[in-house]
């Protein structure tokens, strides 16, 4: 099966993390043959160091594997910071345990395929996923003119420095992408990035941006 991919815009790199190597050879075959780019992992430790290497669009995860779970890849990803609080995390299970769904759920996954593989529901749950990001990023480019740093430092009491991370996050840039534009390192972006979210009262970035676009921070309950 092919996708509509557009071969002049980026192509999604998906990771495929999955300890059964027929099946995640199978997997690696269906999407490169929907036009993604894949990049395969035996196992969570492995992962791990290809995500210290890359930063993939999706990433595809089995529950059950040797060493490291899938829920400890996820809580592992999820704790990298910013720059992962978007990435669509799918899991794979050969399960369908409520609790299993529940508590991925729970820990920030946001999908869950039952094996055996329905592969035509596969392609279609990355496409959506795929999608949703593109619609948030879009949403922000065209909502973030608006903006300027001294409207968002008024707004949530964010020092200059802090602003200007906040406005090129509703613009969609990635932390490596405005540490390159203020020729600062990641570390001091993450660092504002910290004390942003502190300052708005939210934890994930898809939030933060939605936040800082309305310019309020979020009611107390």
């Amino acid at each position: 099966m092919t996708g509509n991919l557009d071969t002049h815009r980026h192509v999604p790199l998906i990771l495929c993390i999955e300890d059964e190597p027929d099946l995640r050879r199978d997997i690696a075959d269906e999407l490169s043959e929907a036009g993604y780019a894949v990049i395969e992992a035996r196992e969570g430790r492995e992962a791990l160091d290809l995500l210290d290497a890359s930063r993939p669009d999706l990433i595809l995860c089995d529950i059950s594997m040797p060493g490291l779970s899938g829920y400890d890849v996820l809580r592992v990803v999820r704790a990298k910071g910013p720059d992962y609080a978007e990435t669509p995390f799918v899991f794979l299970s050969a399960l369908s345990d409520p609790r299993e769904i529940v508590e991925g759920k729970r820990l920030g996954a946001d999908d869950y395929l039952v094996k055996p593989i329905d592969y035509d529901l596969l392609l279609a749950t990355v496409d959506a996923r795929l999608r949703q990001i593109a619609r948030i990023r879009s949403v922000q480019k065209a909502q973030s003119p608006d903006l300027d740093p001294s409207t968002l430092s008024r707004s949530f009491e964010l020092t200059n420095a802090e602003a200007r991370v906040a406005l090129a996050l509703t613009e969609g840039k990635t932390l490596a992408e405005i540490a390159e534009a203020f020729s600062v390192s990641r570390t001091t972006v993450a660092y504002h990035l910290r004390n942003i979210f502190q300052k708005t009262g939210v934890n994930r970035q898809t939030e933060l941006v939605a936040v800082l676009i309305r310019g309020y921070p979020p009611r107390e309950m």
